[in-house]
């Protein structure tokens, strides 16, 4: 656990444990909506107002919360709790949000957690290696997941992938057009059939769309796959053989170009 998250926790005079930080499944959403809602209902003794008096709506916490405007943002449980936590520590004006226990803490960081989400999660990388050219590599699940404390439906605009060599990637079912209810799913596979020997770097894209409302938000999953025998990325930039590269060896630079471009995204 974070020291500033023990520290802040230890303000709220919650029971630290090492596992603090990371939801489980007696976290509830459901209870965290409940007690973001109204806290002075269903909270501690002493708690006089509840969060939306300082801080708005849910997606208006969401959106600061993220960084980046988004009130659909993908947040983890760990962030949620650590900014909940600290700001009970640090000010004043949630000096009496203290008095709450510490599941009731971890259910409203559960909630304020609480948005459509992928599994692998966001961001997440997906490898696949195939034997030769025109041949399938095993498939690989994903899982599209509705938030659970919400009265809205989540539409799955599009499942798709863009960038370096898309094509070699497959989607069955794609999920296109479904309409989720909350706390509902969809599940579909991702192979790779490579057409050629360049190596493989799109990123898998999923369009969201929340109730109804028109604005647009995105899932990622980054898919990165060869076939066996194929230079590494790594290997690009080796000059040690003293010669030009080769078709491969370009590949793997091109690839390696791919990759240095995500992560400045995501910077």
């Amino acid at each position: 656990m974070p020291p500033a998250v023990r520290a802040a926790l230890a303000g709220l005079a919650l029971a630290c444990s090492g596992t603090l930080t990371f939801a489980q499944a007696a976290d509830d959403p459901l209870a965290g909506r409940t007690l973001f809602n109204n806290t002075p209902s269903s909270g501690g003794a002493g708690i006089t107002m509840s969060c939306p008096q300082c801080h708005g709506s849910v997606e208006d916490r969401r959106a600061r919360i993220s960084g980046s405007n988004d009130p659909y943002a993908d947040i983890s449980f760990d962030t949620a709790m650590t900014r909940f936590a600290g700001a009970v520590q640090n000010q004043s004006a949630m000096a009496q949000f203290r008095t709450l226990t510490q599941q009731q803490a971890r259910n409203i960081a559960a909630y304020l957690a609480d948005t459509p989400e992928t599994l692998p999660e966001h961001e997440s990388q997906l490898t696949f290696s195939a034997t030769a050219a025109n041949t399938s590599s095993a498939p690989q699940t994903v899982t599209i997941r509705h938030a659970v404390a919400t009265n809205e439906s989540l539409t799955i605009v599009g499942v798709q992938a863009f960038g370096a060599e898309a094509g070699n990637f497959s989607v069955q079912p794609a999920c296109n057009g479904l309409v989720l209810a909350p706390a509902g799913s969809c599940q579909f596979t991702v192979t790779y059939t490579p057409r050629n020997t360049n190596l493989s770097a799109p990123d898998l894209v999923i369009t969201l769309r929340q109730g109804t409302s028109t604005t647009q938000f995105e899932r990622v999953l980054f898919l990165s796959a060869s076939i066996a025998g194929t230079p590494p990325p790594a290997n690009a930039g080796d000059d040690s053989g003293g010669g030009a590269l080769d078709a491969r060896g370009l590949a793997a630079l091109a690839l390696a170009v791919a990759l240095l471009a995500r992560r400045r995204r995501r910077a």
